[in-house]
């Protein structure tokens, strides 16, 4: 596996000088890696405190604090996918219906196959292990295609971490609709109905089943991500450019890091914000300092040359299988607490969330990245209005 991750870091930067490198976003990938690791070093306490106390887990709090990776994943998410869907109307203006089409496919055959098979190994691991689901009150289709339930709020998916999938897919088909309909206009038309459902759904109380994903203040983080992308794509990228982006990124990770003393109340609960409540705390304290951090990040685009940076980048690629795979992962960390849990409760953390993004890594490597090329959705490069950065699809 090693030795296939550093031929993987090899590639990426071969026949690629410094200023090439320093010219792509792999900044942006870094950033994935940073949400990854940080979902997975809560999930990794959680398994801790099954079983001992961890100091960590009562530094202020730090305890659900690495949740906020999903936020950061979701203004990224916002930027790219955004503009990802602005480059293909833009390359093809006569023909709306098939480039939705193409958009949609690209984004069910990435999201949809490594989810179903890591759904697939919790219900095995599930009928095998202690029977944590309630198959009586479980709602199948949902579940499985990441849909709002019709039945009860704050139902997660199996794989709970499925959840943010399903404001994902929301705004991937909301997206498709306007690329659709407007596409010379779609970003701007996405955002104003986002804007708009949120809108009305905190007028009108958006505390009922299907219409509380629609309606949720958390979509707003997407619409960050977009607005990111539409700033991005009129700007010059120049020095006092780069010092701007610096700065805002700064800013937005002491406002991140701030949540970690000053708190953040039940923000961090997925069942909360899936039933619509703590949304608009969820927003504030972690979505707006999120995109700034984003927004930074992409506008300093540091050039990712020294060894850890690329294994950052690497980890970036990686990300979405590191993500899933952290709630199996988990399982067996907890049942296997008396091993990670040998030297400690805090080193059994460290080694907890070593192991969930190890086996996050050959999850990638063996399934993911040949499931991408298999449905042809590889990652590649995607110049923006002839700019010398480019995207990944």
């Amino acid at each position: 596996m090693f030795a296939r991750m550093r031929n993987t870091l090899k590639t990426r930067n071969r026949g690629l000088g410094p200023s090439a490198v320093g010219s792509r976003l792999f900044s942006v990938q870094a950033l994935r890696a940073v949400g990854a690791l940080l979902v997975v070093w809560v999930h990794s306490i959680d398994a801790a405190e099954v079983y001992s106390f961890p100091r960590q887990s009562r530094f202020f709090h730090w305890e659900n604090y690495g949740a906020c990776g999903v936020d950061i994943f979701f203004a990224i998410s916002g930027f790219i996918v955004s503009q990802v869907a602005v480059r293909m109307a833009d390359r093809n203006p006569g023909a709306t219906s098939a480039t939705a089409r193409q958009f949609l496919t690209r984004r069910i055959t990435r999201i949809y196959p490594l989810y179903w098979i890591l759904t697939a190994v919790v219900i095995a691991m599930d009928e095998l292990g202690r029977h944590h689901i309630q198959w009586h009150s479980f709602h199948w289709l949902p579940s499985l295609l990441l849909l709002p339930s019709l039945h009860a709020l704050g139902n997660a998916p199996v794989l709970s971490l499925g959840w943010s999938l399903m404001f994902e897919m929301y705004f991937y088909l909301i997206l498709t609709l306007f690329m659709f309909w407007s596409p010379r206009s779609l970003v701007r038309n996405t955002t104003m109905f986002l804007c708009g459902m949120v809108i009305v759904g905190t007028i009108v109380n958006i505390h009922r089943p299907l219409t509380v994903i629609w309606m949720n203040p958390i979509v707003l983080e997407f619409v960050f991500g977009c607005f990111i992308g539409l700033i991005f794509s009129h700007s010059t990228m120049t020095v006092r450019t780069k010092k701007i982006g610096v700065w805002v990124a700064v800013i937005g990770a002491i406002l991140l890091a701030a949540s970690i003393f000053t708190g953040y109340g039940q923000a961090s609960e997925q069942d909360w914000i899936l039933a619509g409540y703590h949304c608009w705390l969820r927003v504030g304290v972690w979505g707006v300092p999120a995109a700034l951090l984003v927004g930074g990040v992409i506008f300093w685009n540091p050039k990712m040359r020294s060894a850890p940076a690329r294994l950052l980048v690497f980890l970036g690629d990686a990300s979405y299988s590191i993500y899933l795979c952290t709630i199996p992962s988990r399982s067996v960390v907890e049942h296997s607490w008396s091993i990670f849990g040998r030297f400690g409760a805090d080193t059994g953390v460290f080694l907890g969330a070593l192991f969930c993004t190890t086996i996050g890594v050959i999850c990638y490597l063996s399934l993911e990245r040949p499931l991408m090329r298999a449905f042809h959705n590889w990652y590649k490069p995607i110049p923006l209005h002839k700019k010398p950065a480019t995207l990944s699809t």
